[in-house]
């Protein structure tokens, strides 16, 4: 049986909030948790992610260092893919979140998008153009 391979865990201050705006303005489900257990884990098509804030069952100087990275930018940028790509980029512009870089098709035979969620985390949302 397949496993669920690499999960990248994302940390936010305001967990509930994040949940908001992962679900509804970005589209993603619930797989299982709820913000006030700390841990929630969100799909998007065969996308996995968890999001998080620090809990209770980590130790204390783990939720320290989720703490002092809090706010902090990093280089990486998560790409998903997306079955409609035209129409969530009409989602998220209606919603006014924060675009890194408008739609547009790129030479490697996709179409994509980058736009950054409430703590600073760029989501690259891409869809395969057709040939021809």
């Amino acid at each position: 049986m397949p496993g669920w391979g690499v999960i990248p865990s994302l940390r936010f201050a305001d967990l509930e909030g994040a949940v908001r705006f992962y679900v509804d303005v970005l589209g993603f489900a619930v797989r299982r948790g709820e913000p006030a257990e700390g841990n929630v884990s969100v799909t998007f098509g065969d996308a996995n992610l968890m999001l998080e804030s620090a809990a209770e069952f980590y130790s204390d100087g783990y939720n320290r260092a989720i703490r002092e990275r809090l706010g902090t930018a990093g280089p990486a940028a998560y790409y998903i893919e997306a079955e409609n790509l035209a129409a969530l980029w009409e989602r998220v512009q209606a919603a006014g979140v924060r675009v890194v870089d408008p739609i547009a098709p790129r030479p490697w035979g996709q179409s994509e998008f980058t736009v950054e969620d409430p703590a600073g985390n760029w989501l690259t949302f891409w869809q395969s153009q057709p040939a021809g």
